[in-house]
């Protein structure tokens, strides 16, 4: 995140930035920003647990952009934490404020909110891969790497961290929003702004550049925070402006009066009358400095020959050789590195009933065996010791960092395996059998049937992450929420394939007319929790299917879940229509629905079956109208224009935000559907937690 408030400075002062058109050259990308960069700005669906159909597009055409101006992309992900623990605070302050953010954009309170998709990075780096471009994922955070990178090989960096401001790389850095990449798919080059720090230091006197990082650190980044040192100095008096900026603007003049960081630093000591408060801010200012000197990457050798970095921290060196270049080339997750570097994981809230425990609490148990293959052998460190529980020999225990409520909580999790995992041990797990992989997730996600193979490989993982979810879930889900959940598995298979068979197109549009329309107002909250705690269970095991070298084939991430088309079928299915209503146009989509129910309904336990079909469709149809979404009269008139056999093929698998049915009589009919405010009816239950019902546990 870098220096607050410095890239609104500079945008507000524009000598700092200089135009140009961007082409021909490499271009270092911030990956971690550019993916929540690129999702935020087209505005896309947050309250439903993300579109990430619509992300795949904008991804592809990011990349096409770049393309065209013969730009060569090299993206860097975020790996672990850092070792070191020094942004541990800011980590924890940023968790507490999406936890809030979530809980705003759950109660309608706000649009947005600092909070992304719980499967968006692994669905950007799943895109990446398809379309062939280089990327990287750090063994911790990416910053420096990304900054040394650029400087090496003399081009710039992409992104909105102000950090990149400080670094000082030789080619610049291009601010994202200043990007004008859409542009590039029209012309021969991407309109942009460059900041060169030697143009920044003309504006101050000439200011050194060796001072730059020393402003970093007086400013606060997320390295260090004078204040919370309680030292404060009255910045303000050096700056000619007044109001946010002026703060930042009289650090910057104050430095220019000075050669060299080390008699700046000497001054801002003997601004300081305590001796302890010298002692601790020239402690906290050296490692800070240190942050932005630049060497020579740790990645070139990576992009050029795929060779996992060589130079480690002794701390990372725990991490087995095998595992080092598929967690740099993204298979595998960096929840990874954090488990075996810091016995720790934070965890992700998603928009869902806040007044109900955390939706990751229902895929603990697929994290505890995930725990207990990379912790197989360690012991636990004494400096990362549960509190109140006495850990035995051979035992180890992860932190996880949840929300219990709107609080920030940690939980020690203890890591174990279930029996068909005793043999196994990190070191040599690659080279286990496939079919004791294959066992211990089948264990793990509670398949006591075998795989079902009606259905295409690439849904397995999916149909038993379901069955697990519809066995654990609290509240439990109804059929119309399977249905659903599964009309969101059909339109993904259908986008832009299987052209030419009879009905697909009038299908795909039905199910995209639920994509694109606008729900005004929160959520449905149950439904919120309810497929909240479905991705849980899909990222916790979709990453422990990586660990286990994809002991069941890759599921399509980007094809498996919709939030508004699954929320607004979920609405509608409830409210008495039938799945058939969205597939009755030819034998295709039909016959995947059903083979893909009949793969889930086969695979579950009996007691889970009949419950769930006992669950479904209350008996009186004015009872199944108990969520409005609109008149049965307005639904029909909203698909009616799709019955036009003519115009089958008019939207089927477009790549745009907007649809030719937006500029006739029906799209007018379905923007004004988009002001169709959905009503919630709070229902009161004796929910129990999670943590208080039967569930697996494999201590």
């Amino acid at each position: 995140m870098g220096v607050q408030g410095l890239m609104s400075y500079i945008k507000e002062n524009h000598q700092f930035l200089k135009d140009c058109h961007f082409k021909g050259s490499k271009l270092i990308i911030d990956g971690s920003n550019l993916c929540y960069s690129l999702y935020r700005g087209r505005d896309f669906d947050i309250k439903h647990g993300g579109d990430y159909y619509a992300f795949e597009i904008v991804i592809k055409e990011f990349f096409q952009a770049l393309k065209n101006c013969n730009i060569e992309p090299y993206v860097i992900l975020d790996g672990g934490s850092d070792h070191t623990d020094k942004k541990l605070e800011t980590l924890k302050q940023r968790a507490r404020e999406r936890i809030k953010y979530g809980r705003d954009v759950a109660l309608g309170l706000k649009h947005y909110g600092g909070i992304k998709p719980v499967l968006l990075k692994s669905v950007f780096k799943e895109i990446l891969t398809h379309l062939k471009v280089p990327f990287v994922q750090c063994m911790e955070e990416a910053d420096w790497e990304t900054a040394a990178l650029a400087h090496q090989w003399n081009c710039p960096v992409l992104s909105d961290d102000s950090d990149f401001f400080i670094f000082g790389q030789k080619a610049g850095f291009l601010p994202y929003s200043h990007f004008q990449w859409q542009k590039g798919s029209t012309q021969k080059f991407i309109p942009a702004k460059k900041f060169l720090i030697s143009n920044f230091c003309k504006c101050f006197n000439n200011m050194k550049t060796e001072l730059v990082p020393l402003f970093a650190a007086l400013a606060g980044n997320d390295y260090i925070k004078l204040q919370r040192m309680n030292v404060s100095f009255k910045w303000e008096q050096f700056s000619s402006l007044s109001g946010s900026h002026a703060r930042i603007d009289g650090i910057l003049w104050w430095l220019s009066g000075f050669q060299s960081s080390e008699k700046a630093i000497r001054a801002l000591l003997d601004l300081l009358q305590d001796q302890d408060d010298r002692s601790a801010v020239s402690k906290a200012l050296a490692p800070c400095l240190r942050e932005y000197q630049l060497t020579k990457s740790n990645l070139a050798q990576f992009f050029l020959n795929g060779l996992a970095p060589s130079r480690l921290p002794p701390e990372l060196k725990i991490i087995p050789a095998w595992m080092r270049t598929p967690l740099c080339d993204g298979s595998m997750s960096s929840t990874f590195i954090d488990t075996l570097v810091l016995q720790r994981v934070r965890l992700s809230p998603q928009i869902e009933n806040f007044d109900l425990p955390s939706s990751n609490e229902i895929s603990r148990p697929i994290r505890q065996v995930m725990y207990g293959l990379l912790l197989a052998g360690q012991r636990q460190r004494d400096h990362r010791r549960p509190t109140g529980v006495h850990v035995k020999p051979g035992e180890c225990y992860v932190e996880e960092y949840d929300r219990e409520g709107l609080s920030l909580t940690s939980v020690w999790v203890k890591a174990a395996c279930p029996f068909s995992g005793n043999n196994l041990h990190l070191e040599t797990l690659n080279q286990a059998p496939h079919e004791t992989r294959l066992q211990l997730l089948c264990d793990t996600l509670g398949m006591t049937k075998p795989i079902p193979t009606s259905i295409a490989p690439k849904f397995q993982l999916a149909v038993c992450v379901t069955c697990y979810w519809l066995s654990k879930a609290d509240p439990h889900p109804r059929m119309e929420d399977l249905w659903a959940l599964l009309l969101g598995f059909v339109f993904g298979e259908l986008s832009g394939r299987h052209k030419g068979k009879q009905g697909i197109p009038l299908v795909w549009n039905r199910l995209n007319n639920l994509r694109r329309f606008c729900v005004v107002g929160p959520p449905d909250l149950d439904l919120a929790h309810t497929y909240s705690q479905w991705q849980a269970c899909l990222y916790a095991s979709y990453k422990l299917n990586r660990l286990l070298c994809r002991a069941l084939p890759e599921p399509e991430l980007a094809r498996l879940y919709c939030g508004p088309l699954v929320h607004q079928a979920a609405l509608r299915l409830r409210s008495g229509m039938s799945p058939e209503s969205f597939l009755s146009a030819g034998p295709f989509p039909m016959q995947l629905f059903v083979d893909l129910q009949n793969a889930v309904l086969d695979s579950l336990d009996a007691n889970v079956r009949d419950r769930l079909q006992k669950a479904s469709r209350p008996n009186s149809p004015r009872q199944r109208r108990t969520k409005s979404v609109g008149s049965m009269d307005e639904l029909v008139a909203q698909f009616q224009h799709f019955e036009v056999e003519n115009d089958e093929d008019e939207d089927y698998g477009r790549r745009g935000g907007r649809s030719k049915s937006d500029d006739d009589e029906d799209g007018q009919l379905r923007r004004a559907a988009c002001h169709i405010r959905t009503r919630h009816k709070k229902k009161s239950r004796n929910l129990h937690p999670l943590n208080k019902r039967d569930r697996v546990n494999w201590a």
